[in-house]
């Protein structure tokens, strides 16, 4: 049964969605989303309930003067309808949809007077005020409401007799609950629905905060901080494409930002889970290794500089890195920087395509 609930509520939830898109192109990105799918799933709802007893009273226990309270409230609730999805009148349509529900409420109490449970529709009008207008103005109307409903009750006192407890007040009291139900579903659906959205996008933000938005690798910031708050030491290098300036020149800035991304996702795949490779600025990458000897280290920069040149970037021109290595430190992380260049201008003046390993950091 809690299955099959489930599924009913997401369906509901998938329609309101779709007119949601169709008639004022909220999608469940958008802020108000949340507002104008509550609004829209109280005015069906209530329009639906509105219908229902019209029916009810029209064709099973014909009673004609609630039917033509329910068939105004129905009229009412097709009215705030068409005034959210046609005309997009938003606070328009909450307000016709609260007169309508709580009018129907009151008018069944009045003429139902205690009979039947007709007092438990005062019930209706509390949750339905705040879901619509918010905390403060939803308790102001519904205090208002209130105040009526037992000034009405109040003078009635000694008056009222007690009512049988029958089919009526049974319909009555289902039908209360089932709403109320449904609407307390769809606020705790729409609450888990908005939270997952909410964690979802900062999710999507804490990655756009530590990612580089061309090579997918971690950005500058990240890296910084990586290196600034290890507590172990790490081989650290730096890469620098050769002659990436020709290739701008020459072939053009999109090819160049192919390229990068190529040599991106090579270095990625070299150096696999033993460490983090992040873009530094422009053609530079910084890498890091966790753990490893340096005899190890210096065999992946090895590698990593036979894979780049070896692969096929689609251009026809060579494509290579130079490199420059020194192991870090947090304590000694700008001397390590300075180091790490160094050991780079080193590689760029001895030929390209090769690496440089500084022992020792500068002052």
């Amino acid at each position: 049964m809690r299955a099959g609930l489930t599924i009913l509520v997401m369906k509901g939830a998938s329609v309101v969605e779709s007119l949601l898109v169709k008639y004022l192109g909220v999608t469940k990105s958008n802020e108000q989303y949340r507002h104008l799918s509550l609004v829209l799933i109280s005015i069906l709802t209530c329009t639906g309930i509105a219908a229902f007893f019209a029916f009810y009273n029209l064709a099973i226990d014909y009673y004609p003067p609630l039917f033509y309270v329910d068939a105004a409230g129905m009229v009412m609730g097709l009215l705030s309808l068409s005034t959210l999805l046609l005309f997009r009148r938003v606070l328009l349509a909450s307000f016709i949809l609260l007169v309508m529900v709580s009018g129907v409420c009151l008018m069944v109490i009045m003429d139902r007077n205690n009979l039947d449970y007709s007092l438990a529709w005062a019930l209706v009008t509390p949750v339905v005020s705040v879901f619509l207008l918010g905390f403060l103005y939803g308790a102001l109307y519904s205090g208002l409401y209130l105040a009526f409903v037992a000034w009405f009750a109040g003078r009635n006192l000694g008056v009222w007799q007690p009512a049988p407890w029958d089919i009526d007040s049974f319909s009555n009291l289902w039908v209360i609950y089932v709403l109320l139900f449904i609407l307390s579903c769809y606020y705790e659906f729409s609450r888990r629905s908005a939270h997952k959205l909410l964690q979802e996008s900062n999710e999507k933000l804490r990655i756009q905060a530590v990612t580089d938005a061309l090579t997918g690798l971690y950005n500058r910031r990240y890296m910084e901080d990586l290196l600034l708050n290890s507590d172990q030491d790490l081989f650290i290098a730096m890469a620098d494409v050769d002659d990436f300036k020709k290739v701008n020149d020459e072939l053009g800035h999109v090819v160049g930002d192919d390229v990068l991304v190529g040599i991106s996702n090579v270095m990625r795949s070299t150096l696999g889970s033993n460490g983090a490779i992040g873009r530094w600025g422009g053609e530079e990458f910084i890498i890091v290794s966790y753990g490893e000897s340096e005899e190890n280290f210096t065999d992946q920069l090895s590698r990593m500089l036979d894979n780049i040149s070896s692969h096929s970037f689609g251009v026809n021109r060579p494509i290579t890195i130079s490199l420059g290595a020194v192991r870090h430190s947090a304590k000694e992380h700008r001397a390590a920087l300075r180091s790490v260049d160094e050991a780079l201008y080193s590689a760029k003046t001895s030929g390209k395509n090769c690496y440089k390993l500084v022992t020792s950091l500068s002052d």
